[in-house]
């Protein structure tokens, strides 16, 4: 690949994350490190084989860049908030990756779509942490015959550092609807009130509460095991981890029921990465990002609207997680 893949955002807490991570598993396509500040971009691009820093600007067309510029994929690190880094890759006829826009506003995405369908693989990545969850459940559901439930708990370290863009965006995503979505007894809801806090058990047996919480996970997890009940609750507090003396890390838990050759069957699975909540979420975008461009040893993925899941085998991305020191049920 010659063309360099444009980060937007990649100075961020988790689009420097994305950027590492994506340079350690592809070492000879060139990176464009795009921001608003180009010192910080020039500062972090030196750190970075074969990158570049560029000054973007999310309100402009084509990001505030030339029209000249060669640009071979658009990953958006920042919130889409306008469109157009989307608009620019399809302009370009190149991959665009998202993580910054939430489930509530993903009909805006699907226009763009919709019109141009053959102009870009379009990967809707803002999953949390860019998709494990789902990938714990397929792996987890595969045998069952029916799933009615499932329900996912996420604890963040309240000293895993979040960035002030994320944050924003978070606070931003909580206000989308009238409360958070979810589904229940086999219809779409809105959490409120009393509803849309829920008691989880940590990995290591603490009951927290967790608030509810709408990340693309949802939608992902219904359309896939077709389950009447699907909610993700979100707690910060001291991860697991931290409390046995293994530093700040972040932890999934997925809760799933079902039934397995006429039975009721209950299940558990748990996913934990010490290196935090950024760095998993880079790793995802990395392994998403270089799987639809065709470097993890099968074809480009053509033009088409994706999530990570569709994208990527299950057993391939834990095993890679794995790899980088994620434990768990992987």
């Amino acid at each position: 690949m010659q063309d360099p893949v444009l980060f937007a955002g990649g100075t961020g807490i988790v689009g420097s994350e994305a950027v590492k991570a994506f340079r350690k598993r592809h070492s000879g396509t060139p990176i464009l490190i795009g921001g608003r500040n180009l010192a910080r971009a020039h500062a972090f691009a030196l750190e970075i084989d074969n990158a570049v820093a560029v000054q973007i600007d999310n309100n402009q067309p084509r990001l505030g860049l030339a029209e000249n510029d060669r640009i071979g994929a658009v990953v958006m690190m920042a919130p889409d908030e306008g469109l157009n880094g989307l608009a620019y890759a399809q302009d370009l006829c190149v991959p665009y990756l998202s993580m910054g826009n939430w489930l509530v506003e993903v009909g805006a995405e699907m226009a763009h779509v919709i019109r141009r369908p053959n102009a870009s693989p379009v990967v809707l990545a803002s999953h949390w942490h860019g998709g494990p969850a789902v990938f714990l459940t397929e792996l987890a559901t595969v045998d069952m015959d029916i799933v009615h439930s499932v329900s996912v708990a996420a604890v963040v370290d309240d000293l895993d550092p979040t960035g002030p863009a994320a944050m924003a965006d978070m606070e931003r995503g909580s206000e989308g609807g009238s409360g958070v979505w979810a589904f229940e007894g086999g219809h779409r809801v809105w959490l409120t009130g009393a509803a849309a806090s829920r008691e989880f058990r940590s990995l290591d047996g603490r009951l927290l509460k967790g608030s509810a919480f709408a990340p693309y996970d949802i939608a992902s997890l219904q359309a896939m095991t077709r389950a009447r009940s699907v909610r993700f609750d979100l707690a910060m507090a001291d991860s697991s981890s931290r409390r046995r003396g293994a530093g700040v890390a972040t932890e999934l838990i997925v809760e799933i029921e079902g039934e397995l050759r006429g039975s009721p069957s209950q299940r558990r699975v748990t996913l934990e990465f010490g290196k935090g909540q950024a760095a998993l979420t880079g790793l995802s975008v990395a392994l998403a990002l270089s799987t639809a461009l065709g470097l993890e040893g099968k074809d480009a993925s053509p033009p088409g609207l994706y999530f990570p899941e569709q994208l990527m085998d299950a057993h391939w991305f834990l095993a890679e997680l794995r790899a980088e020191g994620a434990i768990g049920d992987l």
